[in-house]
């Protein structure tokens, strides 16, 4: 129903944001996104009185996502504030529990098996992102690792390691600032918005160039500019209210009207020209919306499933590596923790 136009979306729209019901996965065209592949927008509700949960996590499938492959780029997971996220093992023997406010940033590098199950222990409520993050053609085969973003403030209830793996999980916290009529949450950041100085990173550790910022608006046409370097690639995503592009028109039969992203809806800006991002909030609501930069990697992308390289032949050797075992082997989601870690420590490396 989101997907048809006028008023029937509108409410469609904030249904699934009041109730859950919302699997959005957006496939970025590689030359206009790089160096983003991938984003997912999900929001659930596993409410207990739900008679359907049952027979859907039985009959189609468990209430998350069992072991699979991944090689070549990175996986961020990022749970929305107050919202209850996931539970990860994986093929190096790392596992975590993370919720409200926390990211997960897994490199998978030359190849391994995570498993990701919704978090229902701890609530009914659940909302996050995963974006996939493209690796440099000399990165592509770098270890596995996994860090762990901390919201400011948190006590260590947000998240937890359970069991480290065969490298240790890194750990750092988001960046949080305020002004008035604006919060904003920094994932990652190597641009000098936070006088730490220009290339010194923020959040999490990254191969390439990039910042990555939860940014939420006040309803009174708040503002936000974000400084980016030329030709860096910059996409909004808009999960509520609406943003209007300050100093960007829509060309067209626009006549010249500033541009506007309403909700669920994606902007990609453009590379040339201007001194980066400057959004406001639009139509007298708030707006809470997810900004994704970075400098372009430029180089070919050639993806098949969960396997995103340079070339088809390095696609084809990542799934017969897969087959091979060489990521690990997978197991089955209701395994316990002695037998699925026993199993990842006598897995030869």
């Amino acid at each position: 129903m989101s997907l048809r136009p006028g008023l029937l979306r509108g409410w469609a729209d904030r249904l699934e944001d009041a109730f859950g019901g919302r699997v959005c996965p957006m496939q970025f065209n590689a030359a206009e996104a790089d160096p983003f592949i991938l984003l997912v927008h999900h929001r659930h509700a596993f409410r207990p009185l739900d008679f359907l949960r049952p027979v859907f996590s039985a009959v189609i499938m468990p209430e998350g996502f069992p072991a699979h492959p991944h090689r070549g780029f990175e996986t961020v997971t990022y749970v929305l504030p107050g919202r209850v996220g996931l539970t990860h093992r994986d093929s190096e023997g790392c596992k975590m529990r993370y919720g409200s406010g926390a990211v997960q940033w897994m490199t998978a590098g030359r190849g391994m098996l995570h498993e990701e199950m919704w978090d229902v222990q701890e609530g009914t409520d659940a909302e996050l992102y995963q974006l996939w993050v493209n690796l440099p053609p000399s990165d592509k085969m770098v270890s596995p690792r996994v860090q762990l973003l901390m919201p400011e403030g948190d006590d260590g209830r947000a998240a937890e390691v359970q069991r480290e793996g065969s490298t240790p999980v890194r750990r750092a916290r988001i960046v949080e600032s305020r002004s008035p009529g604006v919060r904003v949450r920094t994932l990652a950041s190597a641009v000098d918005n936070y006088g730490k100085g220009a290339g010194e990173a923020v959040g999490a550790s990254t191969y390439s160039p990039m910042t990555i910022e939860h940014v939420e608006l006040s309803a009174d046409g708040a503002s936000y500019t974000l400084l980016l370097p030329e030709g860096w690639t910059c996409i909004v995503y808009v999960r509520r209210g609406a943003v209007v592009f300050d100093g960007s028109t829509g060309g067209g039969e626009s006549g010249g009207e500033p541009s506007v992203a309403g909700m669920y809806e994606t902007a990609y800006l453009s590379r040339n020209g201007g001194d980066g991002l400057a959004i406001s909030s639009a139509g007298g609501r708030a707006a809470d919306v997810l900004v994704l930069a970075g400098e372009p990697i430029g180089a070919p992308v050639v993806a098949s499933g969960t396997m995103v390289m340079n070339t088809q032949g390095d696609v084809d050797q990542a799934l017969r590596d897969y087959q091979a075992g060489q990521f690990g082997i997978p197991w089955d989601h209701t395994v316990d923790d002695d037998e699925w870690a026993k199993a990842c420590d006598a897995r030869p490396r």
